[in-house]
């Protein structure tokens, strides 16, 4: 559902690419999606990409400990395991191979960088393959424009965190250029409550990031482009008292490096091609008591893919191919030089005629290790009125097996048998829109099998389980008394197919009320989001209770291109908790330690 800031805001509707592949109207498509503007990135302030994402409907966000991007971060979309979240920057998968949870990468990308964020929940992997079970995040960077334009931001806040982000972009009818740099750093707090000796510390982080885009647009419909990004950062976490009242200095270093070119060709009136190639780099040294000199993961992928968007008598038909080659390296798991690869086809279409929508996606993969996979997703949509809408969809989707599943040796459960798992899911949805209001409600059953587990007694990964994710998303956004509100509801019941428990880390019950408005050169806003209990391990055990925060926004607008923009976090200094540090326990004596009553301000210069 597309928030409706104000009036003038909602007459421009956004567009939307992930949905379809495909450029289009967030209104036409028949997924459930979010888009995340610029606009809204800048009003609300958030701190970091998991921030921004915790307040979409059909999202929870589990952190362990510690306040800024360096945190250990999963993001859960209805209710599905975290690696079963495709996660795009600029179309580019940056999930690893070894263990695929692409969403941990996420925590070191600066929102300086970031233009817009779409978020697509249900199954997609007959357009995007793998790992998109639970839905597709993709990020979208910020790019060069014509005319030469200064933007910067600084600002500080509690635990000492301090932050700046500077970038230049330029260009003309024919070039366009964007150079940015960023620095984040925070002394953090301790992420272990009741810590003793080392534990006890401050765990802070640190990340360093910059990125660069070309274009060249030699001709109308013609454009040639390179994107670069990288970012080094360091975080430091406590070890739960693994070993018991350690003292050694927990820390990981991160670096993440991406680059890619790409093509965009008007073949002909009827015919759109898009060809792109980009690598993907992600290290870490993890330094601790077990390996205090350091432990190294990486993994590298190499990514291929041609788009054909076709304009049909009815509608758009899409065709295209893919190859992603991985090699991963883990030091700690014995895993050197291992390559996966996989080749895809997929093909689409898109229609309307009169009332009716459909959309109608297929692909094939093909796996180095475990074969061939077939997905595909069948959506239908109808206009009953001007201000209602329906919409039904089908669709099957699969993730493959990690490297660390697949080669790890056998004592640490590998096991190169291994099979995908594979999800049907089933969805209907209600949309109404009249004026600047708009509201729906979606119901989703999302059937999970091949399930990758590893269990006593021989602890070796099996395709043994299977679950049962069901949910209901209701969501309103629109103006009421000169207050822009949004207002959505989830109810996500997550379990384990054989025993009916409770999956664990997701909330059955989460809401959130946001409630803005701009007095001239004001804007202020509140925003509650609360969420249910949930437990912290397998079986229904280490509950966590619920709970409820209260942030505050605001924003002052100096002139048309100087802005101060502030944020007040858990304004009733709740005590709450999202994850334990005992992972062999799970009680309360060691649980992860959240941010208590925080706030941050800044200067933001943006020339409109």
């Amino acid at each position: 559902v597309l928030p409706a800031q104000a009036q003038e805001i909602v007459a421009v509707e956004d567009v939307v690419v992930t949905a379809t592949r495909q450029e289009a109207r967030v209104s036409e498509v028949l997924t459930d999606v979010t888009v995340i503007d610029r606009q809204e990135i800048e009003r609300h302030g958030a701190g970091t990409v998991a921030e921004l994402l915790v307040r979409q409907p059909g999202i929870q966000v589990i952190t362990s400990g510690n306040s800024g991007p360096g945190t250990a971060t999963s993001i859960f979309v209805r209710g599905a395991n975290p690696n079963q979240t495709k996660v795009l920057v600029d179309g580019l998968p940056i999930s690893g191979a070894l263990d695929q949870d692409a969403t941990k990468a996420l925590v070191n990308l600066p929102l300086g960088n970031v233009e817009r964020i779409e978020i697509v929940r249900g199954p997609a992997s007959s357009l995007y393959g793998a790992d998109a079970i639970g839905g597709v995040i993709q990020i979208f960077t910020r790019q060069g424009s014509p005319g030469l334009k200064l933007d910067g931001f600084a600002g500080f806040g509690s635990y000492g965190t301090r932050k700046a982000h500077a970038g230049v972009s330029g260009g003309d009818e024919r070039w366009r250029l964007r150079l940015e740099v960023s620095h984040e750093d925070s002394d953090g707090f301790s992420s272990q409550a009741n810590a003793t000796r080392r534990d006890a510390d401050k765990d802070g982080y640190s990340n360093d990031a910059g990125a660069l885009s070309l274009s060249f647009l030699p001709a109308a419909g013609h454009e040639l482009g390179l994107i670069y990004r990288r970012s080094e950062g360091r975080s430091h976490y406590d070890s739960g008292n693994v070993p018991a009242n350690g003292s050694f200095d927990n820390r990981a270093d991160t670096r993440s490096e991406q680059w890619q070119l790409f093509t965009r060709n008007q073949i002909a009136d009827i015919w759109l091609s898009k060809l792109q190639y980009g690598q993907t780099r992600e290290k870490q040294t993890d330094y601790n008591v077990w390996t205090p000199a350091g432990s190294q993961g990486e993994t590298e992928n190499r990514f291929l893919s041609w788009q054909n968007d076709i304009t049909l008598p009815l509608g758009t038909g899409l065709l295209g191919m893919e190859r992603l080659e991985q090699e991963v390296y883990s030091q700690g798991a014995g895993i050197e030089g291992k390559e996966l690869s996989n080749n895809a086809l997929f093909a689409g279409w898109v229609g309307r005629w009169n009332a009716h929508r459909w959309q109608v996606s297929g692909r094939y993969d093909d796996h180095s290790e475990f074969g061939s996979k077939s997905t595909g997703t069948v959506a239908y949509g109808y206009q009953l009125t001007d201000q209602w809408r329906v919409r039904a969809s089908y669709g099957t989707a699969f993730k493959a097996p990690s490297a660390f599943q697949l080669y790890a040796p056998a004592f640490w459960g590998g096991n190169p048998l291994l099979k995908p798992e594979e999800a049907r899911s089933r969805e209907l949805g209600v949309v109404w829109e009249s004026g600047v209001h708009s509201a729906s409600a979606t119901y989703y059953l999302n059937r999970v099998r091949n399930l990758i587990v590893s269990a006593p007694p021989t602890w070796l990964f099996e395709n043994v389980a299977k679950a049962r994710l069901e949910g209901v998303t209701l969501a309103y956004a629109g103006r009421l008394g000169g207050w822009d509100v949004r207002a959505t509801y989830d109810w996500l019941d997550a379990t384990d197919d054989d025993t009916g428990l409770q999956l664990q880390r997701r909330a059955r019950n989460k809401a959130l009320v946001t409630v803005d408005r701009t007095w001239g050169p004001w804007h202020a806003g509140i925003e509650v989001l609360a969420e249910g209990s949930r437990y912290d391990a397998k079986n229904e055990t280490g509950k966590m209770g619920g709970y409820g925060l209260v942030n505050l926004t605001a924003r002052y607008a100096v002139n048309d291109s100087v802005s101060v923009e502030g944020r007040i976090n858990n304004l009733f200094d709740r005590d709450y908790e999202l994850s334990r540090a005992d992972w062999l326990n799970h009680t309360n004596a060691n649980t992860y330690n959240t941010p208590g009553l925080n706030g941050f301000i800044g200067v933001r210069y943006t020339p409109r």
